[in-house]
């Protein structure tokens, strides 16, 4: 998504008006830069008993030039974080590129800063797809939205920190679920180990250390390796660290993600049912890639340590045992 804010101004191809209940008549600002016919037509529909502003309810309205959706957003003393940010991301999975790619968000009357960031973040982590590996329809349109999101001079400023820290966010999220959505003979744990490589090779303040299938039997480190020694792609371990020289002698946090690659059960296999899923066993490491990113890209100046855990559990000869015994990094003798 390409985002920008302003006052009311243009009004895009489609037009996104959030209203809350018991609203009788367009508020400010809220026709801005329509005609008079198009101005007619919404305000019509808004002063209709159709339109009531309850939550959840949409009505869109076709007007020459401008697909005018409003968005009930329902009382306004109940409008909470969860609220805007949901209703931002059910609207954002209704709108078709094929009615126009420029999208005007106009929040008017009622509507705090802080509200109108969160249905904002709700847009921008809805705004997902992945498509890898998959044949893609020729109408599919894969250019991205150009969202503008206005509101009056006040929220300006705000309106542009928030937005810009939002989208950093959401970029990690996206990189989150790219890594869990990959197929597992894709992603395996020396490829995530590349991957975090080459994503760091560029980034100053950024160090990726692999352990790999030596590194971890010279540690000792018994329990990734017996979950992963039954598969030839061997496991490893992933260590970032954010900003590594800030915060000397003090405790900094340490996130730490369970990175199962495919996760068959091993020698006690799991039943059919659930094997399809079982690529998702990963996700813990796909939150700290993508943990690293969203900190990075919005400026955090802390130190953060971020340790991923991969293997691939497969059956196999040199697979562990039920009741196999294992010495952990750091047991005592």
């Amino acid at each position: 998504m390409n985002w920008s804010n302003s006052e009311f101004d243009e009004a895009c191809e489609q037009l996104l008006i959030p209203l809350f209940e018991g609203v009788v008549r367009a508020p400010n600002n809220a026709l801005s830069g329509l005609g008079r016919s198009q101005r007619n037509l919404v305000k019509e529909a808004i002063s209709s008993d159709e339109f009531e502003g309850k939550k959840g309810q949409r009505m869109v309205v076709w007007t020459p030039g401008c697909r005018v959706m409003l968005i009930g957003m329902g009382e306004k003393d109940s409008l909470g974080h969860r609220l805007a940010r949901n209703t931002g991301a059910r609207v954002m999975a209704s709108l078709s590129k094929k009615k126009g790619l420029s999208v005007c968000v106009r929040f008017t009357s009622g509507w705090t800063g802080q509200r109108m960031l969160d249905f904002a973040e709700g847009m921008m982590l809805r705004d997902y797809e992945f498509l890898e590996h998959q044949e893609i329809d020729e109408d599919h349109i894969s250019d991205h939205w150009s969202v503008q999101f206005q509101a009056s001079p006040r929220y300006q400023e705000a309106l542009e920190e928030g937005l810009s820290r939002i989208h950093s966010v959401a970029g990690g999220v996206h990189l989150a679920r790219d890594l869990g959505n990959e197929p597992a003979n894709v992603l395996y744990p020396m490829e995530y180990a590349r991957r975090a490589e080459e994503w760091a090779a560029d980034k100053e303040n950024i160090t990726v250390e692999v352990y790999d299938w030596d590194k971890l039997q010279e540690l000792g480190m018994g329990g990734l390796i017996n979950v992963g020694k039954g598969s030839d792609r061997k496991p490893c371990m992933v260590l970032f660290t954010l900003n590594p020289d800030a915060d000397e002698g003090i405790q900094r946090p340490c996130i730490v993600g369970k990175g199962i690659t495919f996760d068959t059960g091993g020698i006690s296999i799991k039943p059919t049912g659930g094997m399809w899923d079982m690529k998702y066993d990963m996700c813990g490491a796909a939150t700290v890639f993508g943990l690293m990113e969203a900190l990075h890209a919005t400026g955090y100046d802390r130190r953060v340590n971020g340790i991923a855990c991969l293997a691939e559990n497969m059956p196999g000869s040199g697979a562990y045992r039920p009741e196999t015994c294992s010495r952990p990094t750091l047991a005592k003798p």
